[in-house]
């Protein structure tokens, strides 16, 4: 892999903190679970089971005795470590950071940008530049384990993409287990990164014809309801992408580039083209629903019909 760019690389710096960097956010992310016992209506205790419930008293879900709460504040300290060790003042200075919660808190995302770190992706017809980012997603209802995710946002339109995920913490919800550094893993994030923007240049370079993109299209979103008398040979997904992804090419080009961020505007954007499916109660998982869609891009990237496209790509 390619070394991260060592103009980025600095000695360690007095860390600050994190929260003074957000005027973005209005939620506190760094709030303190409360572990309770739990008991029947006639005042019988369950053994074996406690919830987790907010300061605010918002119970977050339940778990069993042996589960360890990870608190927000533990990670962002190592990860705030890590950034004060491996950046440079510029960097750090310049840095975003986005707390969005789902679930009235049982789930938990920090979004941190950094726009001095980016790379110009660049078209025949156009230029825009990529950042790097790295979330943290952490939740506190037992659903699973404490994710670091890494991955690039394009400043032109916002549209955003993980291409890295590290469950780091599978084995730390139960046990003694002590949280590891994440020097080691930022470092390997910017040569990942670097790596990607290679990639992503690459793609900005391949021109498409039309009939490889309707193709690629046709074969990962076949038209199968046979009831209506429907003469597209995609279904109404693979129409709203084709949409997508003839706006991006207005701007972009048409190339590899264009087709990618039509698909990551998908995993980035609750739209009128491509909305959440709305039900009662449901405002606020907005953010963990659009992680899901990042997995579905992920297996499209990774598909025969990708490869194919990318294949027939001047």
């Amino acid at each position: 892999m390619n070394p991260p760019d060592m103009n980025l690389i600095h000695q360690p710096i007095v860390s600050s903190n994190a929260s003074e960097n957000n005027p973005m956010s209005n939620i506190d992310l760094n709030f303190t679970p409360i572990m309770s016992n739990i008991s029947l209506t006639n005042g019988s205790p369950i053994k074996g089971h406690r919830a987790i419930v907010h300061p605010n008293g918002n119970v977050l879900g339940i778990v069993g005795d042996n589960y360890r709460v990870i608190t927000n504040a533990e990670l962002f300290e190592r990860v705030d470590h890590a950034i004060h060790t491996n950046l440079n003042s510029s960097a750090i200075d310049t840095m975003q950071i986005i707390d969005k919660a789902s679930r009235g808190y049982a789930r938990t995302f920090r979004d941190i940008r950094f726009p001095e770190i980016s790379r110009s992706i660049t078209t025949s017809r156009h230029k825009t530049d990529v950042g790097f980012r790295i979330i943290i997603d952490n939740s506190f209802d037992g659903s699973g384990s404490v994710k670091i995710l890494l991955g690039a946002i394009d400043f032109f339109c916002t549209n955003g993409m993980v291409h890295g995920s590290y469950d780091v913490f599978k084995k730390v919800h139960k046990g003694s287990n002590e949280i590891p550094s994440f020097d080691g893993l930022f470092i390997k994030a910017l040569e990942q990164y670097t790596n990607k923007m290679e990639l992503y240049q690459t793609w900005a370079s391949k021109e498409l014809k039309n009939q490889s993109v309707h193709r690629f299209i046709e074969t990962l979103f076949p038209n199968e309801n046979t009831k209506k008398n429907i003469n597209l040979p995609y279904n109404k997904m693979g129409d709203n992408l084709l949409s997508q992804y003839i706006t991006e090419a207005d701007t972009r080009g048409h190339n590899v580039w264009a087709m990618y961020s039509a698909m990551t505007y998908y995993a980035s954007h609750d739209s009128a083209q491509f909305s959440l499916n709305r039900m009662a109660n449901d405002n606020d998982t907005t953010t963990e629903r659009l992680h899901k869609r990042n997995d579905k891009v992920m297996s499209w990237l990774n598909s025969k019909a990708w490869s194919q496209l990318v294949a027939e790509a001047a």
